[in-house]
């Protein structure tokens, strides 16, 4: 008869305690596991969303200084056109890009009826802007406005927020006047119409935000430069080397070229948030599954002192007996988190079949919800619990087997 066969005959024989300690570890397991695949899943959201949902693109070209200076004095920071092009050359010719996109932040006033409001603006070329926004993989592609699509054949067309629009008494076909002092500080207006209300998740931007074509915010500041050049990839993968290879074609051209993250730190800090809350939530459940793992074994080395004395007075060393318990324990944490894991599966196929949809952060439209199967954490948690329970027995097992065989024999 082999160990392992004699340590699966002693989990039998006492099935209820085996049964309790693989619960235990199933359910840590499972609950580590389902937690972990929701954080992955918030993760790429968070980073879906500024990509794609806010037409971030990938990769980020603005010239050098406009992030701490460019507020104050706009028009110094602009991209020109001639350098635009170049961006839009190396585009065309790297397979790695699908697209370049040039957008231009504005600010200025929008005029209904004579009464001015203050606003903050995006523009960008409203098919590069779909094009972008429909590489999302998360959303389900619903708009996030109300109203009519602004094409390349709508250039007056403009989106407004929600807040806005109700601020203002503002609607669907509403027309307004843009005002805005021109890279030339000459005051300028044009007419734009309303054709989306759109859904801004953003609280602080609700009554001041404003979506128009690219080519309408450039005749209000009376310009062919851009804010930013945003390109599209792709994979996210080749972000680092597409921003290596355009430091080399654009050096000297006094450009800052980032990539999705490094122009993101808010993305940090959730993923910092939630790297803390998965790891507080791994530390409560390993410990409880630490100390029902303990308390379990602890209670099968007093309750088989008189055995371990016969096992002792037959022949088997001490490092047989704490061998013999450490098998035993780390063959239920096997089983425990092989169960785990069918239980993690299982739930993340069931949310998947469902496809319940909520609104997270950053989001203004609905998303499905998911249960991400994260093969690091699968692996990684898998070992640490059998680990976990194999080491778990070597303390008691190791006092039982110290003790004299004539006192073990005599434990009652």
């Amino acid at each position: 008869m082999n160990w392992l066969d004699l340590a699966s005959r002693n989990l039998l024989r006492n099935a209820g305690r085996s049964v309790t300690t693989m619960a235990a570890v199933t359910l840590g397991y499972a609950a580590v596991n389902i937690f972990g695949g929701f954080a992955a899943y918030m993760f790429l959201s968070i980073r879906d969303a500024y990509i794609h949902n806010q037409t971030n693109g990938h990769v980020q070209l603005w010239k050098e200084g406009y992030k701490d200076h460019g507020g104050s004095n706009p028009s110094q920071y602009l991209i020109p056109p001639e350098l635009q092009q170049r961006v839009q050359d190396f585009a065309a010719k790297d397979p790695r890009v699908v697209l370049a996109a040039g957008t231009l932040e504005i600010s200025g006033s929008i005029d209904v009826d004579g009464v001015p409001t203050f606003f903050i603006g995006q523009s960008m070329k409203p098919s590069d802007r779909e094009r972008i926004d429909s590489a999302s993989s998360q959303s389900d592609h619903k708009p996030g406005y109300e109203g009519d699509r602004i094409t390349d054949e709508t250039p007056e067309g403009i989106g407004i927020t929600e807040g806005m629009a109700r601020n203002l008494h503002l609607e669907k076909g509403s027309g307004v006047l843009l005002m805005a002092p021109t890279i030339e500080n000459q005051m300028n207006a044009v007419d734009a119409t309303v054709f989306q209300v759109i859904d801004m998740p953003a609280e602080a931007l609700n009554n001041r935000f404003l979506y128009l074509p690219l080519a309408l915010a450039q005749k209000l500041y009376e310009t062919g430069g851009v804010t930013t050049m945003r390109l599209l990839l792709k994979d996210l993968k080749d972000s680092e080397a597409v921003v290596a290879d355009l430091k080399k074609e654009l050096d000297g051209e006094g450009l800052d070229i980032l990539t999705w993250d490094q122009a993101s730190p808010l993305y940090h800090r959730t993923k910092s948030m939630f790297d803390i809350i998965f790891g507080m939530v791994f530390c409560i459940i390993i410990t409880i599954v630490s100390m029902s793992v303990l308390n379990t074994i602890g209670m099968a080395v007093i309750e088989r002192t008189r055995e371990i004395g016969t096992l002792r007075a037959l022949g088997l060393k001490r490092p047989g007996v704490i061998g013999l318990f450490a098998l035993e324990s780390g063959l239920l944490g096997f089983i425990g988190a092989t169960l785990g894991l069918i239980i993690t599966v299982g739930f993340s196929m069931m949310i998947a079949s469902i496809e319940p949809k909520w609104e997270p952060p950053m989001i203004a439209r609905a998303v499905v919800w998911e249960i991400r199967l994260v093969p690091a954490y699968l692996l990684g948690s898998f070992v640490v619990l059998v680990l976990l329970t194999f080491a778990a027995a070597i303390l008691p097992a190791r006092r039982a087997a110290c003790a004299g065989i004539v006192d073990s024999l005599g434990h009652s």
